[in-house]
């Protein structure tokens, strides 16, 4: 980890950038489910998480989707237009904004996209949800691709991940035994998935036989869920798997994680003060005292001694606070309630 430029936002405050050597996603179906979408989005996802891809998030009555605190979310332009809103995107804060550019995808609800960009070159990553019964958002993707090929993959230094819920079978994934799933119908679409993948040299990161879903009804296990990247980011894949460990409730969808050696500028903060936790009355006592050291009050005549008197105020303060206010701890500063956007 390298440290690029620290600058002081206030006093007792820094913002640092540093360049740390993980991306680590996050990819979930939360099902439409109020109970999945706010059991996610109050754990501690920014200590772990750079980006959120969410599949069929819960929006709510005013057609809001809540945002985990200290994420930005991907905005669509045709959100809430032409049907339900089927991918979102979150990405951290931590993330430094220069370095990264949201990609719109016109006339879908059902596509999102970001492109990061560093010493690697540039990374689009597209959150998909693919409908079970029509190709349409397949077709989106491939045409988008293909008209702005010059901006998401013209070189060898431009790289690509497609994640999601492509609500396709296919013995390339799923496991063998699953024949039940194996219809013509669900080979046939799943082999024009399989073209798409050809055309622009995707390669499968999770691993086969891996299921990403247990039905809620039947409890049998299926692998709608997919994540591929191009060759070259294969290299740098550290770990692409299901953990069943942080399984929201109410969604049939298991989460998957997946890491990249790949380093990202990030921004952090030190913690700020807690002041939601003071001692107010000890409080007052210490800066009572430390107000009584300095020089006695005298009439202010002109603008040196109101700078002076300022000055010794803000410092009276800025001690009692250094001595009796504590630094919030990483936990409160993540998990600190989400917000609806």
């Amino acid at each position: 980890m390298s440290e690029h430029n620290t600058s002081r936002a206030n006093e007792g405050t820094q913002i640092t950038t540093t360049q740390q050597d993980n991306l680590n996603i996050l990819q979930i179906n939360l099902n439409k489910s109020t109970k999945a979408h706010l059991e996610l989005i109050n754990g501690l996802l920014s200590l772990t998480w750079d980006i959120i891809l969410i599949q069929e998030p819960h929006v709510t009555s005013f057609n809001c989707i809540r945002t985990p605190t200290n994420f930005r979310q991907v905005f669509l332009t045709n959100r809430g237009r032409d049907g339900q809103v089927r991918s979102i995107i979150w990405v951290n804060k931590k993330l430094e904004t220069k370095y990264w550019k949201i990609i719109d995808i016109p006339n879908t609800n059902d596509i999102t996209a970001i492109q990061l960009k560093g010493t690697y070159g540039k990374i689009t990553i597209f959150n998909i949800y693919n409908d079970c019964n029509h190709s349409e958002n397949e077709i989106k993707l491939r045409n988008f691709i293909r008209e702005n090929v010059h901006d998401i993959c013209q070189n060898d230094n431009d790289h690509m991940i497609w994640a999601g819920d492509f609500n396709r079978h296919h013995p390339l994934w799923d496991r063998n035994e699953d024949t039940h799933l194996f219809t013509r119908k669900a080979t046939d679409a799943a082999n024009d998935l399989i073209d798409i993948l050809g055309e622009f040299g995707m390669e499968m990161a999770l691993p086969k036989d891996i299921p990403t879903l247990q039905h809620i009804v039947t409890n049998r296990y299926s692998r709608p869920d997919n994540v591929f990247c191009t060759q070259q980011l294969t290299d740098q894949l550290i770990r692409c798997e299901v953990d069943a460990r942080i399984h929201p409730p109410a969604t049939d969808h298991f989460p998957i994680v997946t890491s990249f050696l790949i380093p990202q500028n990030r921004v952090t903060e030190s913690p700020s003060h807690d002041f939601c936790n003071v001692d107010w009355e000890k409080f007052r006592q210490k800066l009572a005292r430390r107000l009584h050291d300095t020089t006695d009050p005298v009439p202010i005549l002109n603008e040196e001694q109101l700078d002076e008197a300022v000055r010794s105020l803000t410092e009276a303060l800025q001690d009692t606070i250094q001595a009796e206010v504590k630094r919030k701890t990483r936990e409160r500063m993540a998990n600190a309630g989400g917000t609806e956007t």
